[in-house]
């Protein structure tokens, strides 16, 4: 009885599960009259416009935010920025680019997306055991020899880290008379690659 090690390296392409939209809400006035509190008002009309078409207040999270205020001598000014994050499936990205381009004062600076790399790796570890499993048996066989079992199996997996980043200020939409969805002519989805290797210890005997 001996041994046969075999490494296999097996790459598929995943598709985002979801994706996670970065905006801010950004605002100034030379004098500090409110400005704070007319912003946190778009932003209810933001998660209320959202609400209308199926995405929960919890997929909206407000990740920062940061205000301003400075008095002069003859000029008070006051400025906000709030940074919001809306979770959401490939087929509800369209409708979320849709709200936030209708309103002036949001800039959308990047679309992080979501992959379960996870359960990906499942299926990517048990085609390349499958691959490890041909190659042992042809070279047994080219030795005499015949598979009979597996003493060990590791396998590790990376994936590279997918997002889109958008120049300068942030992608800024100019107000519409309604929300429509964003239609770009084509899936708004986006898909990477995921390595798996594996390594197998098979048993061989005569």
């Amino acid at each position: 009885m001996g041994l046969l090690r075999v490494s296999v390296d097996h790459v598929v392409r995943i598709s985002a599960t979801s994706a996670r939209v970065h905006a801010r809400v950004r605002g100034s006035s030379l004098v500090a009259s409110g400005v704070a509190g007319r912003k946190a008002a778009e932003v209810r009309d933001v998660v209320a416009a959202l609400a209308v078409r199926g995405i929960s207040e919890d997929a909206v999270e407000v990740a920062g935010v940061r205000l301003t205020t400075s008095e002069g001598r003859i000029l008070h000014s006051q400025s906000v920025d709030i940074q919001l994050v809306v979770t959401a499936t490939p087929d509800q990205l369209p409708d979320v680019l849709g709200v936030l381009a209708d309103r002036p004062g949001v800039a959308v600076e990047n679309l992080e997306r979501v992959y379960d790399e996870f359960e990906a790796s499942i299926t990517a570890a048990a085609e390349a055991m499958k691959k490890a499993r041909r190659k042992a048996e042809a070279i047994a066989a080219a030795a005499g020899l015949e598979v009979t079992g597996i003493t060990t199996a590791s396998d590790s997996w990376s994936m590279p880290q997918a997002q889109v980043q958008f120049a300068g200020e942030g992608m800024m939409y100019a107000a519409r008379a309604s929300a429509a969805p964003l239609d770009l002519g084509v899936e708004i989805n986006a898909t990477t690659e995921l390595s798996t290797h594996l390594s197998v210890d098979f048993e061989l005997s005569p």
